[in-house]
């Protein structure tokens, strides 16, 4: 058996992979001949902190919607193999690795490139010279330029998307005046300016607009100066540690009069979805405290497609506890459109067919994924703005990644 330096073999058996036919023969016909699909993941799993725990649900997801593609048939009759390439979390060590993948092993169906937007970019140019199709739960805008990646797809909300769920919020409790305080990183000023614009479209105002780092221990001087400018309500942005010390600060100065919205990052976090000790919720730093989700995560919604999200859960659950929200899981989407993608082009080869088979998507197309409806078209490969794929809700104990309220 080809021996693959980096690589976790989840999927596929050993007898079948012992025997695997030449990587050459991949291009013996449109349909892939006898081989099977073939995905490999690129993901964080040993880097430090929370963003750990992202990257292993990331690789959940994956591995459960392998096993339902399998227990359907596999795709197009193949089955599904999936290499998991473990590359801590680091840009250069993913295309480092992504590379030698490439170069050393059979062509994959489907890359699934990192579960951030820093791994996915520097790997878009380098997937898109080698023409392989991939979905992905990256969200950078850069990543929807279908000119420049034809063969690049995203699946979660676009910024755009909780930005206007943002302000449909506040028009919906009566607020006409929201502050504002986001991290200084790429991602976070992304979240930012797509509040901005949806706050100013929605005829709101922005009273006040902050930022923090993520040495910050203590942000009180600038949410003082958030009150300064009376809110009727607070917008936080944030993600693993920072969410507790905006919170914790919030709680110092006696501010927790007004509701605070934490974005959909901010509730991945243990803080806002798990009680004391492990987390905030039911506390006093918690008060008047909602959260950002999608609406999938909401206990008693029925999914994209009839019985998908109970099919997604049950699968999640076979690979250990769902310790997250769902919005974590958008992999498992992403692997579920790339089968439905290759099915309705007829072919696990050609990526150009797949994506222009994607390219007809619309929230009427039925499949396997869970998480949201989708629509994309030749001039962008991200999902199309739909508040009704998210929600918010106030900060609740979490329960097999969802959630038993919701406003």
């Amino acid at each position: 058996m080809r021996k693959r330096l980096g690589v976790v073999l989840v999927a596929a058996a050993l007898a079948a992979t012992a025997c695997s036919p030449d990587p050459d023969a991949d291009s013996a016909d449109a349909s892939g001949g006898d081989q099977p699909y073939r995905i490999v993941q690129l993901v964080g799993l040993s880097q430090p902190g929370p963003s750990a725990l992202n990257a292993q649900a990331a690789s959940e997801g994956v591995k459960a919607a392998v096993a339902v593609l399998n227990s359907k048939g596999g795709i197009l009759g193949r089955k599904v193999e999936l290499e998991i390439i473990d590359e801590g979390g680091n840009p250069t060590t993913a295309v480092t690795k992504l590379q030698e993948r490439l170069a050393k092993g059979p062509k994959p169906n489907l890359v699934l490139p990192g579960n951030t937007s820093a791994e996915a970019l520097p790997m878009a140019p380098i997937l898109t010279e080698a023409e392989i199709f991939s979905v992905q739960q990256a969200s950078a805008s850069a990543l929807d330029d279908p000119a420049k990646f034809p063969y690049l797809f995203k699946t979660p909300p676009v910024p755009e998307t909780w930005a206007k769920s943002l302000a449909d919020y506040a028009k919906s409790k009566g607020a006409t005046k929201i502050a504002m305080i986001a991290g200084k990183d790429a991602f976070a000023q992304a979240t930012a300016e797509a509040t901005r614009k949806a706050i100013a479209d929605a005829g709101l105002t922005l009273s006040g607009d902050e930022t923090y780092t993520a040495e910050d221990l203590d942000v009180t001087a600038q949410l003082e100066r958030l009150r300064a400018t009376k809110p009727d309500l607070l917008f936080m942005q944030g993600a693993g540690a920072s969410v507790g010390y905006v919170l914790q600060s919030r709680l110092k100065i006696g501010w927790t009069d007004i509701p605070l919205v934490a974005d959909s990052t901010s509730a991945t976090t243990s803080l806002l979805n798990h009680g004391a000790p492990d987390g905030l919720v039911g506390t006093p730093a918690a008060q008047n405290v909602s959260v950002q989700i999608v609406s999938a995560a909401v206990k008693g919604h029925q999914g994209a497609n009839p019985g998908s999200l109970d099919t997604m859960i049950t699968a999640l659950k076979k690979e250990g506890e769902i310790k997250l929200p769902l919005n974590v899981y958008y992999a498992y989407d992403a692997v579920m459109l790339a089968a439905k993608a290759a099915e309705k082009a007829g072919t696990i080869t050609d990526a150009k067919a797949e994506a222009k088979a994607l390219e007809t998507f619309t929230p009427q197309e039925t499949g396997l994924w869970a998480l949201g409806k989708y629509t994309f078209t030749a001039t962008s490969h991200g999902p199309a703005v739909d508040v009704s794929s998210v929600a918010i809700i106030p900060a609740a104990v979490l329960t097999e990644g969802q959630y038993a309220t919701a406003s």
